[in-house]
């Protein structure tokens, strides 16, 4: 793009006006003034881009001028679109050429060739520098390799030489091996398929021509592979206990230095062929790092997390929290650039082969950059593939010897930085990084901090100080009656006898949390150790008893370590999803269960459960006694039938019902994404009816707590809340559950709530986007013989989003695809008003046309002008006109009534001087014949008709939008989508649209159809009983999406109603002090949007009716949830009603006047 900066640089240090603004606006005008597209200028009128109209309102050429030389353009606003700029881009650089003077206002640099850029950007990261001589050509100046040179010459050759003679303006040989090359990464292509598409290609190009292009595979990498920032490989000991690096990478060292195991296979050493028993791959992270900002594009976000370092009450970057600021305050001449780099760390194994092949464990080193937004931040082109650790075998704590050269670089990194060339700010500048903190699983948590994760003293927080026991019978370690500690002083729990470890009270402080500092001191006491071979029978004295160290881990040479909060993360995913298989299997009772004959044994040693233990005479000896809180085979039945009925929306969740074996009544085979929807949104429904209400409760409150936690959005208030409640809800559990249950994921869980306080939001410290990158690497592997180096060499995907960066539009990777249900956004917009700006996409090409009815037209005309922004000095000026001296009851029925009539009359009539056309149109009203679809994407959910879905495996029917009824608060309303209705507005000279949803709208929560309960964040619905007013419509834009899901107790009182459940939309982020919402194309995992701030349903659980009398006073009658009756139908309650239901339901102040029928019957 070109260098528009002129356009906000309006005034010198003198205040006067710089010549290239004026200069700058002329040109602005005659462009804009210039189109034939009605769309941008009508009327000898264009859109206004100055900072008050923001491209809202139409003026003339003089109006305009004044309106930019007076505010200046608003912000951002560096591509025309609103006046015509993208539809003639091409034709501008055609006509521009290099040496016009209109080139510096251009959407491009005169000359400026994507594929030229991209070239020299490559080159730059191998040594080569380019730059322009004295004469204005081009020259590379590098320093080091000449062959570097050759190559560099070949790709511009390729990228100046046309692909045939005769073909388009652009299309070179290096851009159409660019495309290709992006085909494969795209689409996981095997070399032969590879081989033969091009082939295929080849025959349709004139003989003379094909010398251009390469012949196969391996011709092509020769061209391009410049792009890729290479790897190294490095010789590793067989036993894991040496490195050949450094000093050591000579062939002369033939044997390890430790212990003595050859380097290379005898049997083609005695041939000349060195080739190593095992080896290391190492991508490094320094060139990959420069790339970032050499390329402009990526440059500019690098500088985001600025942003976030306010103190805004919502965090969704790691940059808001704890950690980052104490970093900054330690380290202030790091923190002074903020183009220094934040990363953060991965490390995890998998087996390249499927778990029913032979045992084998690959592992992989990732790298991620915490400066970029959340939007960018952990997609896989922002995770970096540092390290391939050859298997078979887990390296374990020998891990250490691999992570070497990472270390020394991030060293390097630390210390001296690497000279780097800005492209969006056009400086060079000393690049620094450092290594925030390690994302592991809990084995890996182990190998890479150096405490054991095994044992008594496995808890890396509590360390020695746990009281964790062994279990006798069990045979395993259990943390019952562990957490009492973490309680206050004077909490009742600390002085129970009976419900946890019998005769026991607590009465010890929670153990102290070590700081940085007082670790290290710890770690410097430890001997060395060896590592490989010689490491199997190395044990540091007293382990164990009073340490669980088993090494000094590497990282702790990196010299800002033991200053971080947070050094390794304990992962929220593999813990949920262990606490959740505890939780469900052994409620469910099935053969995973974890209360057993042993776990009853052990019970009876440890509690004072009399009921639960194994009876040693009579008919039942031997057997253990049915726990009320294991499910009956008839209830486990149920469960399973409910979860095979069992419907999701569209991304939501997998198929869970894949999972159900109803024969054997049980579920199995869940991922840890299904048991993550399952803790979070289903867990309470599933039990509600089933068990008592106190385990019950318990259980919802675990749940709560994850889904707080896995919020994309928290605030550091919830988790000092969740910090204490946590102990008590695991409390709670041991009064439950026998000590088998609670083994360490049931202990961690009260140490997420700080790390989430200190690091931010999980999503960006779990291990659900590397587990993605893992899979993807693992599809890629094509030689399974050598499944490292085939990952390695496949890894195709930086040189496809590399070259994507500059063919934006032309080039199609993982990295710009659009999300999943954001297909629609941008795609469906029209300019003018505010409510004909529709952001989405009807589905489906077939549509069907229909006449609405006068009532549907009035209330859908009506629904509209209320909900345009535009219209709000109107509608103030009805209120001044037209409802003088009203009550706010009269007003609002004053404007349902008369608002649609006035405004015709006003606009229509000229009332008013100087009306917006737009308006004019909106006054005559929408045709009566309206378009139909059968769904609507819009705000990144997927909406279907409730009659197009009913037979589809998805849910995507219940919609929910926040509304006002007179409260002081707003309330959500629940439907179901009946139609999807286009409404064109055909008064101005465009045609305008409208999309509305028509809905089905249950009662609001005054009433009795909708039952809340904000304690535990569930509404319940009867679906018999609908909103008796006929508000029907609502703008697509507002639309949220919920699913609704019976029970799957037949006999309960809640039987006919249904569970509503609140949807996120995947893709979109809600960012900090902004009204604006970021849309993100990470595949982020699911999470509840968070609870609203107020409700006028209770929290002391009353349900209020509201009655309309004659006299228009409204009476209120409150009835305990207890005394609901949920199985009475809306016929009987029909018949008790003397009186209609009022309109609006309307309370002023939250006071509800309550008037006796006999005092209101007038």
């Amino acid at each position: 793009m070109g260098d528009r900066h002129w356009m906000y640089h309006r005034l010198d240090d003198n205040g006067c006006f710089i010549d290239e603004f004026k200069i700058g606006v002329e040109y602005f005008l005659d462009f804009a003034f210039s189109q034939s597209n009605l769309e941008f200028c009508s009327r000898n009128r264009i859109r206004c881009p100055c900072k008050k109209c923001m491209n809202g309102e139409w003026h003339r050429r003089v109006t305009v001028q004044c309106h930019l030389t007076e505010k200046g353009f608003m912000n951002g606003y560096v591509v025309w679109l609103a006046h015509g700029e993208q539809s003639v881009r091409k034709q501008q650089r055609h006509q521009w050429g290099e040496s016009s003077s209109a080139a510096p206002f251009a959407m491009e640099e005169p000359g400026n060739d994507p594929i030229r850029e991209m070239v020299i950007n490559a080159m730059s990261s191998h040594g080569i520098e380019y730059n322009m001589n004295d004469q204005g050509s081009e020259q590379p100046i590098f320093e080091e390799a000449m062959g570097y040179a050759k190559e560099f010459f070949d790709l511009l050759q390729a990228a100046n030489t046309p692909l045939y003679e005769g073909c388009d303006e652009g299309d070179t040989v290096l851009k159409w091996m660019s495309h290709f090359m992006n085909a494969k990464a795209l689409f996981n292509m095997s070399v032969a398929n590879w081989d033969y598409v091009l082939k295929c290609n080849r025959r349709w190009i004139k003989p003379e021509d094909r010398d251009r292009i390469p012949n196969n595979f391996y011709s092509a990498k020769k061209m391009i592979r410049r792009f890729s920032l290479g790897y190294k490989k490095y010789d590793v000991c067989v036993n894991n206990c040496f490195l050949y690096y450094g000093e050591y990478e000579g062939k002369n060292y033939i044997t390890c230095l430790v212990c003595g195991e050859p380097r290379y296979k005898q049997a083609h050493v005695q041939q000349n062929q060195y080739i190593p028993r095992k080896s290391l791959w190492y991508l490094p992270i320094t060139p990959r790092l420069q790339r970032l900002y050499m390329c402009r594009k990526t440059a500019e976000h690098m500088t985001w997390h600025l942003a976030c370092r306010g103190e805004s009450e919502k965090i969704v970057h790691p940059a808001g929290v704890e950690a980052w600021k104490h970093f900054d305050r330690t380290y202030p001449d790091f923190a002074a650039d903020p183009r220094n780099v934040r990363l953060g760390l991965c490390i995890d194994g998998f087996t390249p082969f499927g778990h029913t092949a032979a045992l084998y464990s690959c592992w992989l080193v990732f790298l991620t950059v915490y400066n970029l937004p959340p939007s960018m931040c952990m997609k896989p082109e922002s995770i970096f593939l540092s390290l391939i650790i050859q298997g078979p075998q887990s390296p374990g704590k020998n891990i250490d010897v691999m992570l070497r050269p990472l270390i020394d670089e991030l060293k390097e990194l630390w210390y001296h930085g690497v000279q780097t060339y800005d492209s969006f700010r056009h400086q060079h500048f000393i690049m620094r990084a450092a290594l925030m903190w390690t994302i592991t699983d809990f084995l890996a948590y182990g190998m890479v901090c150096g405490w054991s994760t095994h044992g008594r003293l496995s808890c890396p927080y509590c360390q020695e100080n746990s009281k964790a026991f062994h279990l006798p019978n069990g045979r395993k370690i259990s943390f019952f009656d562990c957490h009492r500690q973490f309680l206050p002083p004077d909490h009742p729990f600390r002085k129970n006898r009976n419900d946890f470890k019998k005769g026991h009270v607590e009465n010890d402080a929670p153990p102290e949390r070590l700081s940085g500092d007082d670790m290290f001191r710890q770690i410097q006491q430890l001997p060395d150790i060896l590592f490989g071979k010689p490491s199997e029978w190395q044990v540091i004295e007293g382990f164990g008893d009073w340490h669980n160290w088993v090494k000094k881990s590497i990282f702790w040479e990196l010299p800002y370590w033991s200053t971080n909060l947070i050094r390794h993360n304990l992962d929220v995913m593999h813990c949920e999803k262990n606490f959740f298989d505890n939780i469900f299997h052994t409620v469910m009772d099935d053969s995973l269960t974890k209360d057993n004959l042993k776990a009853r044994m052990d019970m009876e040693l440890y509690c004072n459960r009399r009921s639960l233990c194994i009876p040693e005479t009579g008919t039942n000896a031997g057997k253990k006694p049915t726990a009320t809180y294991a499910l009956s085979k008839e209830q486990r039945k149920s469960v399973c039938q409910w979860l095979k009925n069992l419907r999701f929306p569209d991304g939501f969740a997998s198929n869970i019902s894949r999972c159900v074996n109803m024969q054997e009544a049980k579920v199995s085979g869940m991922k840890s994404h299904d048991c993550h929807i399952f803790m979070q949104s289903l867990l309470p429904i599933a039990f509600r009816d089933f068990l008592p209400k106190q385990v019950w409760e318990a259980l919802t409150e675990i749940s709560e707590f994850f889904r707080t936690l896995c919020s994309p959005t928290i605030r550091v208030i919830d988790m000092e809340i969740w910090h204490t409640k946590i102990v008590e809800a695991i409390c709670q559990l041991e009064r439950i559950f026998p000590p088998s249950f609670f083994d360490s994921m049931e202990h961690l869980a009260i140490h997420l709530p700080y790390e989430a306080m200190v690091g931010g939001p999980v999503q960006f410290r779990w291990m659900y986007p590397f587990e993605r990158r893992m899979h993807g690497l693992k599809g890629s592997m094509k030689n399974r013989a050598h499944p490292e180096g085939s990952i390695c060499e496949n890894y195709m995907s930086e040189i496809s989003y590399f070259i994507s960066l500059y063919f934006e539009g032309e080039v199609d990777t993982r990295g710009d695809r659009i999300p999943r249900n954001l297909v629609g956004v941008g795609l469906f917009v029209n300019i003018g008003l505010s409510v004909f700006n529709n952001l989405g996409k009807p589905i489906g090409s077939r549509q069907q046309q229909r006449v609405l009815t006068t009532e549907e037209r009035n209330v859908a005309m009506y629904y509209v002008l209320m909900n345009c922004a535009e219209l709000k000095g109107w509608i103030e000026v009805f209120e001044e006109e037209e409802c003088q001296n009203m009550t706010p009851q009269q007003i609002q029925m004053k404007r349902s009534n008369c608002l649609v009539s006035w405004f015709e009359n006003s606009v229509l009539h000229d009332e008013f001087e100087g009306i917006d056309e737009n308006l004019i149109g909106l006054a005559r009203g929408p045709s009566w014949i309206v378009q139909c679809y059968k769904g609507f994407w819009v705000n990144g959910f997927r909406f279907h008709i409730a009659s197009y879905g009913k037979n589809k495996k998805t849910m995507n029917s219940g919609v929910c939008v926040t509304g006002t009824t007179g409260t002081e608060s707003d309330l959500d309303f629940y439907g179901l989508l009946q139609e999807v209705i286009e409404l064109q507005y055909i008064g101005s000279r465009h045609r305008q649209i409208v999309v509305l949803f028509k809905c089905d709208w249950y009662e609001i929560p005054l009433a009795r159809g909708i039952v809340v309960d904000r304690k535990h964040r569930l509404v319940d619905i009867n679906p018999n009983r609908k909103l008796r007013t006929y508000e029907p419509f609502i703008l697509a834009s507002q639309a949220k999406q919920v699913y609704y899901t019976p029970y799957p107790s037949k006999n309960s009182i809640r039987k006919g109603w249904v569970a509503a459940l609140k949807c996120r939309a995947r893709s979109v982020i809600e960012m900090p002090d902004q009204p604006e919402e970021q849309h993100d194309d990470t595949e982020l995992i699911f999470q509840d949007d968070d609870p609203p701030a107020a409700q006028p349903t209770l929290s002391d659980l009353i349900i209020y009716e509201h009655i309309q009398h004659n006299d228009g006073t409204i009476s209120a009658i409150n009835v305990e949830i207890e005394d609901v009756d949920y199985d009475r139908g809306i016929e009987e309650d029909d018949r008790e009603e003397e009186e209609e239901f009022e309109d609006y339901y309307t309370s002023e102040e939250e006071n509800i006047e309550y008037i006796s029928e006999s005092d209101s019957s007038d």
